[in-house]
Parts: C-alpha cells; sequence; structure tokens
C-alpha cells in the first residue's frame, strides 16, 4: 500500500498509553471514553481564522495487519448472535469482548490510528483536499487511571487517506456498529503517522 510506506511507529509510550487507556475504560467506566481517545483534529481550511480548524473526533486502533479479518470477523459475530437482545445487549456483549482485546500494544497496528465520520462533513472535505493534518492530545488529569503523572500533550503529525469500503473500513465500521449501531454514509479516516511531538507548556520536543 502506498500510505503504509508514509507510515511511521507511533511513540511506544504512546500506544502503551492508548491501550491500557482503553482496557481501563471498557473495565471500570463501562466503555465511557476517556478525554484520551478524544483527539482535537487540526486540519487546513484557509478560509477560518489562522488558516486552520480543529474538530473532536474519536480515534480508534486497528488491530496488526495479520489480525485485522479475524478481529473483524469477531466484531459481526457478536453483533449478530446478539442482535436479537436489542442495542443494550449487544453493546454489554462488546464491552466484554474489549476487556480482553485491549491487552498489550503488539496486538495493534504502530502506525496508524482511526475515526468513523459522516462522509458530508467539512473536515472530511477539508481532509480530501489536504491530507497532512495533526491529532493534539491534551489531558491534564491529576493522575492517570494507573496512578501515574496524568499531564499528556502529544502532537501527532498524520497523513489522513479517506476510506469507503475495503478490510480497514469493514474493522472500523463493525467495532462501531457493536456500540453504536449500524450507520450509512459514513467514511473511516486512516492516520498514518508521520511523527509526534511533546507540546507541554510551550515546547517542541520530538518523541
Amino acid at each position: 500500500m502506498l500510505f503504509r510506506t508514509l507510515a511511521t511507529p507511533l511513540p511506544p509510550g504512546f500506544m502503551d498509553w492508548q491501550v491500557r487507556l482503553r482496557r481501563w475504560t471498557a473495565e471500570s467506566r463501562d466503555g465511557a471514553p476517556h478525554v484520551g481517545v478524544v483527539p482535537l483534529l487540526l486540519v487546513r481550511q484557509r478560509r477560518f481564522g489562522p488558516g486552520a480548524t480543529g474538530h473532536s473526533i474519536v480515534c480508534g486502533l486497528l488491530p496488526r495487519e495479520e489480525d485485522l479479518v479475524r478481529c473483524t470477523a469477531d466484531f459481526r459475530d457478536l453483533y449478530e448472535r446478539h442482535r436479537e437482545g436489542g442495542a443494550r445487549t449487544i453493546y454489554d456483549a462488546g464491552i466484554d469482548y474489549l476487556k480482553t482485546y485491549y491487552r498489550t500494544p503488539d496486538a495493534f497496528d504502530a502506525g496508524t490510528l482511526t475515526t468513523l465520520l459522516p462522509k458530508d462533513l467539512p473536515v472530511v472535505d477539508a481532509l480530501a483536499a489536504h491530507p497532512d493534518c495533526a491529532l493534539l492530545f491534551h489531558v491534564f488529569d491529576i493522575l492517570d487511571e494507573n496512578g501515574e503523572d496524568g499531564v499528556r500533550c502529544t502532537q501527532v503529525n498524520c497523513r489522513a487517506e479517506i476510506l469507503e469500503s475495503g478490510p480497514v473500513y469493514e474493522n472500523v465500521w463493525w467495532h462501531n456498529a457493536l456500540f453504536h449501531g449500524m450507520v450509512s454514509d459514513h467514511v473511516v479516516v486512516r492516520f498514518h503517522h508521520r511523527g509526534s511531538l511533546d507540546t507541554r507548556f510551550g515546547i517542541l520536543q520530538s518523541l
């Protein structure tokens, strides 16, 4: 794939944090997202303010390539097996699955993050025109979920790939369906990592 050659691994500490955070939300918050998985997407739009706009998104992790199809099949099977029980039953089954799904960073694609968005949003048009963008993670918990320093300010510089079909699209779509139901007219944005910066308190330090 063209975009695969452009991606570089996300910082190991960042990936470890993301996996631990998602496991903790599944185990302790019934899946309610923590601000640490809701970055601000900064995308170029010249007609606004300083030439860019910021959009809150929920980002996801992809399983590593060799597990992608199997994990998608798991998501779909969970949805279809519990469909008769209704949305809450599907949701609960999905949360139980995630408690063991998020175990180690090695199980996930180290070079990308994803999100699912309605295809008619202005931000999708902006990314199609200018795919170079940034995900800004700003977390100022006194302590994080493991009792560690919870100040994390990371700018993840990316190149966006917009997908309307294919294995990655199917994986993100079925994962989302477990918790939000089936949706139409959506795209998956796959953010290919190009480099990350620590931006705490005005610094710009490569990670």
